[in-house]
């Protein structure tokens, strides 16, 4: 259990307690954890610091977290870490090789950080939002979720003109340059609303993608959620060794 007095972070005993009972077989791969709230009764700490030991397992690849969904156990070693010198979006991939995207703006407002979102910004951070879908010869291919802090955007409602690259849109008119990007790729099944956005049938097989843009500080400037037809996509990688 939790000792308050042992001079190790709760979060670090949270940490530990997880990972130990996911060795044992407490929780199965695959297995959904307990809510934050669930677990933060259970041990008699805030849901702010189980969420802080969830992320750290997330970050090892120990537990994946999928928005909307909760927190699951993944295989050893289920998340691989691609390291590149260059970053180019989707967007600019696909009109690179001479394929033409319609992007269209579904919904534009400020909102505030969730459970998820305030694992990268602080509680309360005011963020703008961008749903975006975007379509090839008229046939839908990907939905987006963009958040932006609004303290590194300041006036973004009034400035932001509906322009294809959030990226190039940030560079051009506040100045910040998008330095490092994390992908973080899952396979899911479209959910109600996700599927009357994309026009397919609840439940088909879906690219899942939490994409982090980062500055030259280390600041993250845009979290995006990226729901993409798998059969419309696919992806490959090529590195040197």
């Amino acid at each position: 259990m939790i000792d308050k007095s042992s001079g190790i972070p709760v979060y670090k005993q949270i940490e530990t307690l997880i990972r130990t009972d996911i060795g044992r077989g407490v929780y199965p791969v695959g297995t959904k954890l307990p809510s934050e709230d669930d677990i933060a009764n259970e041990l008699g700490v805030s849901r702010g610091t189980v969420r802080q030991a969830l992320s750290a397992l997330a970050n090892q690849g120990i537990v994946k977290r999928i928005h909307g969904n909760g927190t699951f156990v993944c295989e050893s070693g289920n998340e691989c870490k691609i390291e590149t010198d260059h970053f180019i979006s989707f967007l600019d991939g696909l009109e690179r090789i001479g394929v033409p995207i319609d992007t269209v703006i579904l919904d534009k407002k400020p909102v505030m950080s969730d459970d998820v979102l305030q694992e990268l910004f602080p509680v309360n951070t005011e963020l703008y939002s961008i749903k975006r879908l975007r379509k090839r010869d008229g046939k839908p291919i990907m939905f987006s979720v963009d958040h932006i802090p609004c303290d590194l955007a300041p006036d973004i409602a009034e400035r932001y003109n509906d322009c294809k690259s959030i990226y190039e849109f940030l560079e051009n008119t506040y100045a910040i340059r998008i330095s490092k990007v994390k992908r973080i790729f899952y396979a899911i099944a479209a959910n109600r609303d996700i599927a009357s956005t994309l026009s397919i049938k609840k439940g088909e097989p879906l690219f899942y993608i939490i994409q982090q843009a980062y500055d030259e500080y280390s600041r993250c400037v845009d979290c995006a959620f990226l729901y993409i037809i798998s059969e419309e996509m696919h992806f490959s990688v090529m590195t040197s060794r």
